[in-house]
C-alpha cells in the first residue's frame, strides 16, 4: 500500500500560518455591512475539501455549505423540500411546466436586488455546465415578471424542485460572471458573503447584514481545506476558534475524551461503495461481482473502522430514502462457500492461495484516497477479507481526482469512494447520472441495463405515486442482483469544536453547516 503524505508537522505549521493570517487580516470588503458579532474572534471551519475555482459546477458545494450561495428551494432535515429564494411554486402539464415565485426581500452581496432576470441568467449559465440540471431536460427558463420564473421541460419531470436544490444551481449575481459566462467571483445571497477566495485552500467571509433570513451571530468565518485528519484534530485541540469536520475513528475517540470539546456525529445520505470496470473479464460475470460483495463483512468494517454499529450497506441507497430498497437481508460471509462458488464458475486454485482464470491470477488494483480518512482503512479490511476467497487486492492510496481520470482513460479496474446521494433530496438525479448507459465518473463503468434505464426514466415522468414506488423497487432489485456498484457501509459525518461554541448541528444531506446558527 502506498501512502503519499507530507510531514504532519509541516502540514500543521502551514495550516496554522494560514489560520493566523486570516485572524490578523482586518481588511475586508464587507465591514460596513457586517452583522454585529457576538465576539471579535474569527471562527475557522476546517474540512478536507479543496476549492477548485469560483464556478458552482466545481466548487458550489463548498459555497453552499458555508452559507454563501443559496438555491431556489431548500431541504429540511427530513428530506422535505422547503422554500428558500423562491417562496412558492406550482406545476402544470403533469410536470412539464413549473412556475416559481421569488421572495421580494432578497439582495445579492453586492447590494443589488435579486429578480427573476438574475435568476434566469444564473441558471441558464448553469445549464451549460456539468450540473444536476443537465438531466432535467430543461428547454427554457424565462422571467415572466420580476418575481416569477418559469421552466419549460422537454418532457414531464415530477421532481424538478429536487434538482433545483443542488449546489450547482446556486443563484449568483450577474457581476459574478465575465463576458463569456464564466464565474470569476462568488456574489451570492446567503447569510455570509465571500470577501476573499484563495483556491485551493481558503475563503474569508463575513456576516451579511442585509440577509433575508436568520442573520449570523459570528461576524467573521474562515474556511480552510486540509486533507490530514490528524492536522484537523490538532487544530481543534489548539484553541476555541476552530470547527473541524470529517475525522478518522482514532481522532474521533480522542476528541470525545477531551472534556473541553464537543463532538457531533450524524449518519448521512452517503454510501461508501466500490465501482468496477465491468468490461474487465474479471468483473463481466455478475456471479463474480456477487461473490466479491458477499465476501465483505460489512458489520465488522462498520464497528472496527467507523466505530459505529448498524451501518453495513447491503443496498446502494441508505434507508432514509424510503422506497428505494429491495429488502436485502443482513449477512455474515461464509468464505469457504463463496470461494467454492468462484471455483464452480471457472476459477482454479493458483499459487499462494490466489485464484486464477485462463492462467491469470485474480489480482485486482483498487484506488482510493485519504481525504476521507476511513477509506484507506476500509480498503485494508477488504484486502484481508477478499484474501480469504483467493482474491489478491492491491491498494493504491492516491488523490480523489484519479478516480474520474482513470474512468475517463479506461485504465480503472476498481475504486473505493464515498458517494453522496443526498445532493438532492430525491436520489433520482444522482442515480440517473451514476447509472447512465454512458457511465459516470462516480458511478458505473461499462455497464448497461435497458430495463434499469427505462425504469429511471419512468420514475421521473410519472405522477402516479403507486407506479413510482413499484419502479423504485424494480431499480433497487436490479442493483441488488447485478451489483454494478457494490455498497460497503453507510457514511457517518463527524465534527468537533470547543464547548463554548453553541448551536453546532449536522445536516444529514450535507448541504449546509448552519453557520448562521452558531454563537459563542
Amino acid at each position: 500500500m502506498t501512502f503519499k503524505y507530507t510531514a504532519l508537522a509541516c502540514s500543521l505549521a502551514t495550516t496554522l500560518a494560514l489560520t493566523a493570517c486570516g485572524n490578523d487580516d482586518k481588511t475586508t470588503t464587507a465591514t460596513d455591512n457586517a452583522t454585529p458579532a457576538t465576539s471579535d474572534k474569527t471562527l475557522t471551519v476546517v474540512t478536507p475539501w479543496e476549492i477548485t475555482n469560483a464556478d458552482p459546477s466545481t466548487s458550489g458545494f463548498v459555497y453552499q455549505r458555508m452559507g454563501i450561495g443559496e438555491t431556489l428551494v431548500d431541504v429540511d432535515e427530513a428530506g422535505a423540500i422547503i422554500p428558500a429564494l423562491a417562496e412558492k411554486w406550482e406545476t402544470a402539464d403533469n410536470g412539464k411546466t413549473w412556475v416559481f415565485t421569488l421572495r421580494d426581500d432578497v439582495k445579492f452581496h453586492d447590494g443589488t436586488p435579486m429578480t427573476a432576470k438574475e435568476v434566469v441568467n444564473s441558471l441558464t449559465l448553469a445549464l451549460n455546465k456539468p450540473t444536476a440540471l443537465e438531466s432535467a431536460n430543461i428547454e427554457l427558463i424565462k422571467a415572466v415578471d420580476d418575481k416569477t420564473v418559469e421552466f419549460t421541460l422537454a418532457e414531464p419531470l415530477t421532481t424538478l424542485p429536487s434538482y433545483l436544490t443542488h449546489a450547482t444551481a446556486i443563484i449568483l449575481a450577474p457581476a459574478s460572471f465575465d463576458d463569456k459566462g464564466q464565474a470569476t467571483k462568488i456574489i451570492g445571497t446567503g447569510a455570509y458573503r465571500a470577501d476573499k477566495v484563495e483556491p485551493p485552500q481558503k475563503i474569508e467571509q463575513s456576516a451579511y447584514a442585509d440577509y433575508w433570513g436568520q442573520k449570523a451571530h459570528i461576524n467573521r468565518i474562515n474556511y480552510l481545506a486540509n486533507s490530514r485528519s490528524e492536522t484537523r484534530t490538532l487544530l481543534v485541540e489548539s484553541g476555541d476558534d476552530h470547527l473541524v469536520y470529517t475525522l478518522d475513528s482514532a481522532s474521533l475517540k480522542r476528541l470525545q475524551n477531551n472534556s473541553d470539546l464537543q463532538v457531533a456525529t450524524q449518519t448521512l445520505a452517503r454510501t461508501i461503495a466500490i465501482k468496477m470496470n465491468i468490461a474487465n473479464p474479471l468483473f463481466a460475470d455478475k456471479t463474480t461481482r456477487q461473490a466479491l460483495s458477499d465476501a465483505i463483512d460489512r458489520e465488522a468494517i462498520a464497528k472496527s473502522v467507523l466505530r459505529i454499529g448498524d451501518a453495513g450497506a447491503y443496498e446502494l441507497l441508505p434507508p432514509m430514502f424510503g422506497g428505494w430498497q429491495a429488502g436485502v437481508a443482513k449477512s455474515t460471509p461464509d468464505y469457504p462457500a463463496i470461494k467454492a462458488k468462484l471455483l464452480a464458475n471457472g476459477f482454479t486454485e493458483g499459487a499462494n492461495g490466489v485464484l486464477q482464470k485462463d492462467g491469470k491470477p485474480f489480482t485486482i488494483s483498487l484506488i482510493t484516497f485519504s481525504d476521507r480518512p476511513e477509506l484507506p482503512l476500509i480498503a485494508t479490511a477488504l484486502q484481508d477479507q477478499w484474501r480469504k476467497i483467493g482474491v489478491d487486492l492491491q491498494v493504491n492510496i492516491t488523490n480523489s481526482s484519479e478516480i474520474p481520470k482513470a474512468h475517463q482513460d479506461g485504465s480503472l479496474q476498481m475504486a473505493l469512494y464515498a458517494r453522496n446521494y443526498g445532493n438532492t433530496p430525491d436520489p433520482l438525479a444522482s442515480l440517473q447520472s451514476d447509472l447512465s448507459p454512458q457511465g459516470s465518473d462516480w458511478g458505473v463503468m461499462n455497464y448497461q441495463n435497458p430495463t434499469l434505464t427505462q425504469a429511471l426514466h419512468d420514475i421521473a415522468t410519472t405522477a402516479d405515486d403507486v407506479k413510482r414506488d413499484e419502479l423504485k423497487k424494480q431499480v433497487a432489485t436490479i442493483l441488488a442482483d447485478e451489483r454494478p456498484l457494490i455498497p460497503v457501509v453507510y457514511y457517518q459525518q463527524s465534527a468537533s469544536a470547543h464547548k463554548s461554541l453553541q448551536g453546532l448541528t449536522l445536516d444529514p444531506f450535507e448541504r449546509k453547516y448552519n453557520l448562521n446558527q452558531l454563537k459563542w
